[in-house]
This record gives structure tokens, sequence and C-alpha cells, in this order.
């Protein structure tokens, strides 16, 4: 509902509808339509993040290579126009909100570190070291990959049909890192 309408479009009744749910049944687990859109949030950055963190499981230490991280990228991609429309969203909330800027800085705080895990385990992986922090590094990823949705879903992708290309971001990983 909210990819489809908009965070402040959408009504409690759109959101009971199509879950299947009374308005009982919500306002018992929910105060207002914001509350559902962090949860929102916050369960699909955590399923992207889990996606990735199988993605890079499933591939021996041994055999990790650069084209490995397509196949992160492919684990993600799913999420691609919904996860872009939903961050800008919050973003844009976030800009207008006192309350909403504070609960984006924490899931942004939560985020960035699960994401730095992951990208410290691909470096290591690799057998590569960053060449500025692993915080600033996980900031150009994201940055990069949001600026590729949107990019790509409004029809001006110069980085490839799919968005964030793998050549793309193996050259991001190899510019910023060292053998280690």
């Amino acid at each position: 509902m909210f990819v489809e309408h908009g965070l402040k479009r959408v009504t409690v009744d759109d959101l009971v509808g199509a879950a299947g749910f009374t308005r009982g049944a919500f306002y018992s687990n929910f105060s207002s339509i914001d509350e559902v859109f962090f949860e929102v949030f916050q369960r699909g950055a955590t399923q992207m993040l889990e996606a990735a963190r199988v993605a890079i499981a499933e591939v021996p230490e041994e055999e990790f290579t650069l084209a490995s991280i397509g196949d992160v990228l492919d684990s993600i991609r799913r999420y691609g126009r919904s996860w872009f429309i939903i961050q800008a969203e919050f973003t844009l909330l976030a800009l207008r909100d006192d309350r909403a800027r504070a609960v984006l800085a924490e899931h942004t705080r939560r985020l960035r570190a699960e994401l730095v895990e992951v990208i410290a385990d691909v470096l290591r992986r690799l057998g590569r070291a960053p060449v500025v922090s692993t915080e600033q590094l996980a900031e150009m990823v994201v940055a990069l990959h949001l600026h590729s949705l949107g990019q790509l879903h409004l029809g001006e992708s110069t980085l490839g049909e799919d968005g964030l290309s793998e050549q793309v971001v193996s050259a991001l990983v190899l510019g910023f890192s060292h053998e280690a």
C-alpha cells in the first residue's frame, strides 16, 4: 500500500483491507500509520541484509571472488523498486518531521552497523582491507545503490539494466581497498 499510494495517502482502512484484519486488530498492534510504516521499513531492511548474508554464506570462502558480488546483488534485486520508494518516503518524512528523523536515524545506525559487518566479511573473503573506514565504504555502497535504483526505475540508468552492476561494485571494492 505504501509503495502504491505513498505514506500520506494510505489510510487505516487501506492497510486493514490489504492485510485482511479489522480496525480493532490494527489499533491493538499499532498506534498510527507511521508506526506501521516504520515497521515495514525495518522489516524490508532486515530481509535485504539477511538475503545478502545468505548469498555470501552460500559461496565457500576459498571460492569467493569479485564475481561473487554479483550473487549478492542478485539476492537483493527483488527489493529494488519497492525498497527505493519506501526508503525515499521515509527520507522525505524525516526531512519534515523531527520524530520521524529520530526514528530514521536509529534505523540507519542499526542498519549501517549490520552493513558494515557484511562489507567487512566480503572484504575479508576477498583478502582485501579498506583504504577508508568500513563505515564510509558502507555509506558509499548505500548511496550508490539508492541512486542506481532511482535512476533505473526512472529509465535513466547508466549503471546497467539491473541498476547497480557487478562491474560497478567490483570497481568500487577494488578502488577503495587494497590487498590485505
